[in-house]
């Protein structure tokens, strides 16, 4: 067991080892546990791996008259 300072800002430093043996290089998530703080490495997601399991659209309805809506009518 090591004992590590907390340091301002509430940054704990980790031991080089422990962050290259856990791929804790980039973004870490923190949970609280009956037994103190687990920490668990998180990969980061891209906003094209999130885009990519986004819903498809439907098809669009083609024939839809317009003609009689206002702005108003488009308010949610």
């Amino acid at each position: 067991m090591r004992l590590i300072q907390v340091e301002d800002g509430y940054k704990i430093r980790l031991p080089s080892d422990w962050v290259e043996d856990l791929g804790l290089e980039q973004v870490v998530g923190l949970e609280k546990t009956p037994e103190g703080i687990l920490v668990r490495s998180c990969a980061e997601v891209t906003w094209a791996e999130v885009f990519a399991t986004k819903l498809q659209m439907g098809p669009q309805a083609s024939n839809v008259d317009l003609s009689e809506l206002s702005g108003d009518d488009l308010l949610f």
